[in-house]
């Protein structure tokens, strides 16, 4: 018995150092003369430059900003500030996407013009900043997600609005082309969050059978349909907040996700859809953690998961330890999958606090991230995790 309770010590204390083994940096701590509580994750262009948006100010209506690294440590610039009663714009929630060219493109979740319904924007390297399209609430209200680019397109979601006030998806010719749209009306989806993917796919947070979110595909022909429907006896949970990860594993189309809530823990769930056979849109789904509510390895997560170039997943929950956490998965033999605490914020030692975005990677193997709240002030801030 001794020796099974030294070797147990030994398992934990190797799981606590293994835990702590990431390290920690404050890029940024935002203030309350700033803008402020960043929502969304960080794009990163070719050079390691790092953009993202924070939707709140005391003076100002959000802003886009720019961080780059220097000798001296790390330089915000704001691109663009929102003013209030700005008719371009106001509370940038979602994140930015970025083309081949470098341009920008992002949205906000209101505005101060004729409709007040929001707007997609660019900004190019120059800094000029150009409203694409204002949303007239008919065609969308609320866009809080990160926008998806190819070929000069543009897809996005909105919360609200549409013909049925439930949200939208809807896509946007850069070149100032057409702009179209389709309503979530209840069972195929209510109040999406995420973002529309190159596949076709997303969540919604809510509507479904049960109105506790659904993974929809956009058909062709058939327009928006339900691919799957979460439920709160489902082991998958329910409450999708983040985006959806697509990506090719083997010659399958797989695709992982995670729920906020839910599941056999109750803290919501990281889960994995893979296609049962090429191109039939039948999908097989597979829990890889189910979090549990009140637990220092995190739960609550509520945003998108990010891959490094062994197959590993990396991402945050928002909740657990002091203030979150940012875990990974790891595959295994069996398909079995080993989680990670990879760092747990410490609200004492002004970290960042509560993460609800995505985590991104620069060339070097460092992961980037905002959170709503932590730092100097406990305002929000932008971060840096060598795992």
């Amino acid at each position: 018995m001794q020796v099974k309770a030294t070797l147990l010590c030994l398992m934990l204390l190797l799981a606590v150092v293994a835990a702590q083994a990431a390290t920690y940096q404050t890029l940024y701590s935002f203030y309350e003369s700033d803008a402020v509580n960043p929502v969304a994750g960080l794009t990163i262009d070719q050079y390691g430059n790092l953009y993202g948006a924070a939707p709140w100010g005391e003076e100002n209506e959000g802003w886009i900003f720019e961080l780059t690294s220097s000798p001296g440590g790390w330089d915000l610039h704001v691109l663009r500030e929102f003013d209030m009663r700005d008719p371009e714009g106001a509370g940038p929630l979602g994140g930015m996407v970025m083309d081949e060219a470098d341009n920008l493109y992002g949205t906000t979740s209101y505005d101060h013009g004729e409709f007040e319904c929001g707007t997609v924007f660019e900004i190019p390297p120059s800094h000029q900043y150009t409203v694409l399209h204002y949303f007239n609430c008919a065609d969308g209200y609320l866009p809080e997600a990160t926008l998806t680019y190819s070929s000069g397109r543009l897809w996005g979601t909105t919360f609200s609005g549409g013909a049925y006030g439930q949200g939208t998806v809807f896509s946007l010719d850069t070149s100032g082309g057409s702009f179209q749209f389709e309503s979530f009306s209840g069972k195929k989806g209510n109040e999406a969050l995420s973002a529309f993917n190159l596949w076709g796919y997303g969540t919604t947070s809510a509507g479904g059978k049960q109105d506790l979110g659904n993974i929809y595909r956009m058909d062709p022909v058939k327009g928006l349909m339900n691919m799957h429907t979460f439920t709160a006896t489902g082991k998958a949970g329910y409450a999708p907040v983040g985006d959806l990860l697509s990506l090719n594993v083997n010659g399958v189309r797989t695709i992982y996700g995670t729920t906020s809530k839910g599941g056999t823990g109750g803290g919501g769930t990281v889960f994995r859809l893979s296609e049962t056979q090429p191109n039939s849109n039948r999908w097989r789904i597979k829990v890889l953690h189910s979090f549990t509510t009140g637990s220092d390895a995190g739960w609550a997560p509520m945003a998108g998961l990010t891959p490094d170039s062994a197959g590993n997943l990396y991402g945050t929950a928002s909740q657990g330890g002091d203030c979150g956490t940012v875990f990974k998965l790891s595959p295994g033999k069996s398909d079995k999958w080993t989680y990670t605490v990879v760092y747990s914020f410490d609200f004492y030692n002004s970290d960042a606090c509560y993460p609800t975005a995505s985590l991104v990677f620069d060339n070097a193997g460092n992961l980037y991230g905002t959170s709503q709240n932590g730092g100097d002030w406990y305002w929000g801030a932008i971060y840096e995790i060598t795992p």
